[in-house]
């Protein structure tokens, strides 16, 4: 049987709320993945609680601590700041900086042991983003000892392999801008990807790997193939809270 590769959790869609199944508070979203028997996730810097902004070095410590407790490997940071944001005057410094704090997090999260790995930061960036933006967001990342994973589609031209800055695949999105293979669309860029998602896309809108267009196996194999050792990105954004619940299970195929 074809091995899977690894997989970790994409917190984004996961909103705490007094009445959800994963609990009210980021805490609580990361205690419930964990006994989901997830192994790796992607925390959501837009989430209270673990928005960089409000968390002191000794915050930071506690979630570091949190993550060790639960055998929880930091996969990366999800900071998904409108792309708008990086190319209009009245929002860029506020754009720039939230991304740079998501950086910062990620590494300083690494530092203290969160995970193994050279942690994402994934993010989207508009294709009118400055250069000077773009060079300010690869200083902060390589300052930081994390990569930069820009979901913009199609890629922007500016991307080199080996930058801090990289390009992040998502089959959804590729689906979404009208192109009919996400396996070729993966095969013609492999070199410059730096995280991959799984995700997937109906004429609802996202959904459940498997239960849209993409034919998860073929992805799967696509992914092995160009992106040799990466690990899938279960993406949960765009969803509601049954949809969340059928997500593929993350037990079985993990990194540890």
């Amino acid at each position: 049987m074809f091995p899977s590769p690894p997989r970790s959790l994409s917190l984004a869609g996961f909103v705490p709320a007094v009445d959800a199944p994963w609990g009210e508070s980021a805490r609580d979203v990361i205690e419930w993945a964990g006994a989901r028997g997830v192994r790796r996730i992607h925390l959501d810097a837009t989430c209270q609680g673990i928005r960089p902004r409000e968390l002191d070095r000794s915050a930071r410590r506690d979630v570091a601590s949190l993550l060790r407790r639960l055998r929880l490997g930091l996969g990366g940071i999800e900071a998904w700041i409108p792309p708008d944001h990086f190319a209009d005057a009245r929002h860029v410094d506020r754009a720039l900086a939230a991304a740079v704090g998501a950086c910062q997090l990620a590494g300083e999260l690494a530092s203290l042991g969160a995970c193994d790995q050279r942690p994402a930061v994934s993010l989207h960036l508009s294709s009118a983003t400055s250069p000077a933006v773009r060079r300010s967001l690869a200083a902060a990342a390589d300052a930081a000892g994390v990569i930069v994973a820009d979901h913009q589609w199609p890629p922007s031209e500016s991307m080199t392999p080996g930058s801090p800055i990289g390009v992040g695949f998502d089959p959804a999105a590729v689906l979404m801008a009208g192109e009919s293979d996400p396996c070729r669309a993966l095969a013609g860029i492999g070199r410059s990807v730096v995280s991959v998602r799984l995700s997937d896309l109906s004429s609802l809108g996202r959904v459940p790997p498997g239960e849209g267009r993409l034919d998860v196996l073929a992805y799967e194999v696509a992914v092995t193939t160009s992106v040799p050792g990466a690990c899938l990105v279960v993406d949960s954004r765009g969803m509601g809270r049954d949809a969340l619940l059928r997500l593929p299970p993350m037990a079985a195929p993990t990194a540890d």
